[in-house]
Protein backbone atom coordinates (compact mmCIF):
# COMPACT_ATOMS: atom_id res chain seq x y z
CA UNK A 1 0.00 0.00 0.00
CA UNK A 2 2.87 2.80 1.09
CA UNK A 3 4.44 1.74 -2.60
CA UNK A 4 1.01 2.59 -4.10
CA UNK A 5 0.59 5.87 -1.81
CA UNK A 6 3.88 7.43 -3.29
CA UNK A 7 3.36 6.21 -6.79
CA UNK A 8 0.03 8.36 -6.67
CA UNK A 9 2.11 11.07 -4.99
CA UNK A 10 4.68 11.07 -7.54
CA UNK A 11 1.79 11.38 -10.27
CA UNK A 12 -0.32 14.21 -8.02
CA UNK A 13 3.21 16.50 -8.04
CA UNK A 14 3.82 15.61 -11.73
CA UNK A 15 0.10 17.47 -11.61
CA UNK A 16 0.98 20.26 -9.82
CA UNK A 17 4.91 21.40 -11.41
CA UNK A 18 3.30 20.79 -14.98
CA UNK A 19 2.78 24.23 -16.79
CA UNK A 20 0.40 24.67 -19.09
CA UNK A 21 2.12 24.97 -22.34
CA UNK A 22 4.00 21.48 -21.28
CA UNK A 23 0.69 19.80 -20.27
CA UNK A 24 -0.69 20.97 -24.07
CA UNK A 25 2.69 19.49 -25.62
CA UNK A 26 1.93 15.72 -23.09
CA UNK A 27 -0.89 15.84 -25.09
CA UNK A 28 0.07 16.49 -28.36
CA UNK A 29 2.78 13.40 -27.69
CA UNK A 30 0.21 11.09 -26.57
CA UNK A 31 -2.39 12.05 -29.24
CA UNK A 32 -1.54 8.06 -30.30
CA UNK A 33 -3.10 6.95 -27.01
CA UNK A 34 -5.49 9.03 -25.87
CA UNK A 35 -8.84 8.79 -28.46
CA UNK A 36 -10.08 11.97 -29.62
CA UNK A 37 -13.33 11.75 -27.99
CA UNK A 38 -11.57 11.21 -24.32
CA UNK A 39 -9.52 14.05 -25.19
CA UNK A 40 -12.78 16.38 -24.28
CA UNK A 41 -12.27 15.05 -20.62
CA UNK A 42 -8.85 15.52 -19.89
CA UNK A 43 -8.38 18.55 -18.29
CA UNK A 44 -5.35 18.32 -16.34
CA UNK A 45 -2.58 15.50 -16.06
CA UNK A 46 -4.58 13.56 -13.68
CA UNK A 47 -6.83 13.30 -16.22
CA UNK A 48 -4.24 11.75 -18.61
CA UNK A 49 -2.54 9.30 -16.02
CA UNK A 50 -5.52 7.27 -15.88
CA UNK A 51 -5.91 7.27 -19.44
CA UNK A 52 -1.93 5.63 -19.76
CA UNK A 53 -2.86 3.26 -17.01
CA UNK A 54 -5.53 1.72 -18.65
CA UNK A 55 -3.58 1.25 -22.03
CA UNK A 56 -0.85 -0.15 -20.36
CA UNK A 57 1.58 2.23 -21.17
CA UNK A 58 1.98 3.65 -17.24
CA UNK A 59 1.98 2.68 -13.92
CA UNK A 60 4.41 2.15 -10.49
CA UNK A 61 6.64 -0.10 -12.18
CA UNK A 62 6.22 0.86 -16.31
CA UNK A 63 7.52 4.77 -16.28
CA UNK A 64 9.32 4.89 -19.05
CA UNK A 65 6.88 6.14 -21.12
CA UNK A 66 6.00 8.75 -18.49
CA UNK A 67 9.72 9.61 -18.46
CA UNK A 68 9.80 10.50 -22.40
CA UNK A 69 7.05 12.29 -22.81
CA UNK A 70 7.96 14.47 -19.64
CA UNK A 71 11.18 15.01 -20.78
CA UNK A 72 10.11 15.87 -23.83
CA UNK A 73 7.21 17.90 -23.00
CA UNK A 74 9.31 19.96 -20.21
CA UNK A 75 11.99 20.31 -22.07
CA UNK A 76 14.34 18.00 -19.57
CA UNK A 77 13.30 20.47 -17.18
CA UNK A 78 15.50 19.08 -13.36
CA UNK A 79 12.87 19.51 -11.15
CA UNK A 80 9.82 17.78 -12.89
CA UNK A 81 12.66 14.80 -14.10
CA UNK A 82 13.56 14.02 -10.05
CA UNK A 83 10.19 13.77 -9.13
CA UNK A 84 9.64 10.54 -10.97
CA UNK A 85 13.48 9.76 -9.96
CA UNK A 86 12.79 10.36 -6.39
CA UNK A 87 9.72 7.54 -6.90
CA UNK A 88 12.10 5.04 -8.15
CA UNK A 89 15.31 5.62 -5.58
CA UNK A 90 12.03 5.41 -2.58
CA UNK A 91 12.66 8.87 -1.84
CA UNK A 92 9.31 9.95 -0.14
CA UNK A 93 7.75 12.89 -2.04
CA UNK A 94 7.63 15.10 0.94
CA UNK A 95 11.65 14.73 1.03
CA UNK A 96 12.03 15.67 -2.80
CA UNK A 97 12.90 19.73 -1.72
CA UNK A 98 15.77 18.45 0.09
CA UNK A 99 17.37 16.56 -2.88
CA UNK A 100 16.14 18.47 -5.93
CA UNK A 101 19.46 20.45 -5.81
CA UNK A 102 21.51 17.20 -5.93
CA UNK A 103 22.25 16.74 -9.67
CA UNK A 104 22.04 13.78 -10.71
CA UNK A 105 25.26 11.16 -10.78
CA UNK A 106 25.92 8.13 -12.52
CA UNK A 107 27.70 5.80 -9.37
CA UNK A 108 29.11 2.33 -10.69
CA UNK A 109 29.13 -0.24 -8.70
CA UNK A 110 32.91 -1.33 -6.76
CA UNK A 111 34.97 -3.86 -8.75
CA UNK A 112 33.68 -3.70 -11.98
CA UNK A 113 35.63 -3.60 -15.15
CA UNK A 114 36.29 -0.27 -16.91
CA UNK A 115 38.39 0.08 -19.77
CA UNK A 116 41.64 1.88 -19.51
CA UNK A 117 43.34 3.61 -22.54
CA UNK A 118 45.51 1.39 -24.51
CA UNK A 119 44.99 -2.06 -25.87
CA UNK A 120 44.43 -4.09 -22.36
CA UNK A 121 41.55 -3.89 -19.70
CA UNK A 122 42.26 -4.21 -16.19
CA UNK A 123 39.97 -5.00 -12.94
CA UNK A 124 40.03 -1.76 -11.28
CA UNK A 125 37.82 -0.84 -8.51
CA UNK A 126 35.54 2.13 -8.60
CA UNK A 127 35.22 3.49 -5.51
CA UNK A 128 34.77 6.64 -6.40
CA UNK A 129 31.44 8.73 -8.39
CA UNK A 130 32.15 8.92 -12.40
CA UNK A 131 30.09 11.53 -13.98
CA UNK A 132 29.19 11.45 -17.64
CA UNK A 133 31.69 14.46 -18.04
CA UNK A 134 34.86 12.57 -17.23
CA UNK A 135 33.82 8.94 -18.75
CA UNK A 136 36.19 9.78 -22.22
CA UNK A 137 39.49 9.74 -19.69
CA UNK A 138 38.04 6.52 -18.59
CA UNK A 139 37.56 4.59 -21.92
CA UNK A 140 39.34 4.69 -24.93
CA UNK A 141 37.02 5.43 -27.92
CA UNK A 142 39.57 5.94 -30.45
CA UNK A 143 38.52 2.64 -32.64
CA UNK A 144 34.98 3.76 -32.78
CA UNK A 145 35.07 7.46 -33.92
CA UNK A 146 33.48 6.57 -37.15
CA UNK A 147 30.56 5.68 -35.95
CA UNK A 148 30.65 8.06 -32.96
CA UNK A 149 31.58 10.84 -35.60
CA UNK A 150 28.59 9.48 -37.73
CA UNK A 151 25.99 9.78 -34.95
CA UNK A 152 27.00 12.65 -33.48
CA UNK A 153 26.48 14.79 -36.98
CA UNK A 154 23.29 12.98 -37.65
CA UNK A 155 21.29 12.62 -34.85
CA UNK A 156 19.31 15.06 -34.38
CA UNK A 157 15.35 15.95 -32.03
CA UNK A 158 15.06 11.97 -31.81
CA UNK A 159 18.55 11.36 -29.64
CA UNK A 160 17.61 11.59 -26.47
CA UNK A 161 14.77 8.86 -27.52
CA UNK A 162 18.10 6.36 -28.51
CA UNK A 163 19.62 7.02 -25.53
CA UNK A 164 17.24 5.37 -23.38
CA UNK A 165 16.65 2.41 -25.90
CA UNK A 166 20.47 1.81 -25.59
CA UNK A 167 20.22 2.45 -21.69
CA UNK A 168 21.30 5.66 -20.74
CA UNK A 169 19.09 6.59 -18.44
CA UNK A 170 17.62 10.31 -17.74
CA UNK A 171 19.55 11.36 -15.52
CA UNK A 172 22.85 10.84 -16.64
CA UNK A 173 21.58 12.65 -19.93
CA UNK A 174 20.66 15.63 -17.72
CA UNK A 175 24.03 15.27 -16.42
CA UNK A 176 25.26 16.15 -20.05
CA UNK A 177 23.51 18.37 -20.83
CA UNK A 178 24.17 20.87 -17.83
CA UNK A 179 27.95 19.91 -18.81
CA UNK A 180 27.51 20.62 -22.50
CA UNK A 181 24.18 23.20 -22.34
CA UNK A 182 25.36 24.95 -25.91
CA UNK A 183 26.21 21.95 -27.77
CA UNK A 184 23.86 19.25 -29.20
CA UNK A 185 26.91 17.43 -30.62
CA UNK A 186 28.41 17.64 -27.75
CA UNK A 187 26.04 16.07 -25.48
CA UNK A 188 25.24 12.81 -28.13
CA UNK A 189 29.13 12.24 -28.44
CA UNK A 190 29.24 12.23 -24.31
CA UNK A 191 26.08 10.26 -23.83
CA UNK A 192 27.58 7.66 -26.50
CA UNK A 193 31.18 8.04 -24.56
CA UNK A 194 29.03 6.77 -21.28
CA UNK A 195 27.02 4.26 -23.14
CA UNK A 196 30.36 2.70 -24.13
CA UNK A 197 32.16 2.81 -21.01
CA UNK A 198 28.87 1.01 -19.76
CA UNK A 199 29.19 -1.30 -21.86
CA UNK A 200 32.69 -2.85 -20.94
CA UNK A 201 34.12 -0.14 -23.48
CA UNK A 202 32.11 -1.89 -26.90
CA UNK A 203 30.58 -0.24 -29.35
CA UNK A 204 27.58 -2.91 -29.78
CA UNK A 205 27.03 -2.14 -33.11
CA UNK A 206 23.68 -4.33 -33.59
CA UNK A 207 22.20 -2.86 -30.40
CA UNK A 208 22.80 0.33 -31.87
CA UNK A 209 21.62 -0.73 -34.99
CA UNK A 210 18.15 -2.21 -33.19
CA UNK A 211 17.95 1.53 -31.33
CA UNK A 212 17.90 3.05 -34.49
CA UNK A 213 14.70 0.98 -35.99
CA UNK A 214 13.11 1.43 -32.61
CA UNK A 215 9.25 2.46 -32.53
CA UNK A 216 10.45 5.61 -30.95
CA UNK A 217 13.15 6.38 -33.16
CA UNK A 218 12.91 5.24 -36.14
CA UNK A 219 15.88 5.95 -37.84
CA UNK A 220 16.20 3.75 -40.54
CA UNK A 221 18.51 5.28 -42.89
CA UNK A 222 21.20 5.44 -39.81
CA UNK A 223 20.72 1.89 -39.21
CA UNK A 224 20.83 1.01 -42.50
CA UNK A 225 23.95 2.60 -42.97
CA UNK A 226 25.89 1.32 -40.42
CA UNK A 227 24.76 -1.85 -40.82
CA UNK A 228 26.19 -1.42 -45.14
CA UNK A 229 29.12 0.17 -42.91
CA UNK A 230 28.52 3.49 -44.99
CA UNK A 231 29.60 6.26 -43.00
Amino acid sequence: MAADFDYKQMLLELDKSLKDGEFNALMFLCKDEVKKRERENVKRPTDLWEILETREKLGPSNLQFLKQIIFSSCDGRLDVMRIIENFENGVPQCSQQAVRSVPPIYNPPVNQYVPQPGPSVVLTSVAHQLTPSNYSNTVNVDRYMKEITFLTKNLGKEWRFFMRTLGVTDGDMMSVEQDHPRSLRDQIYQCLVLWISNNGGLFDRGRVIAALRDSAVERYDLAGRIEDNDM
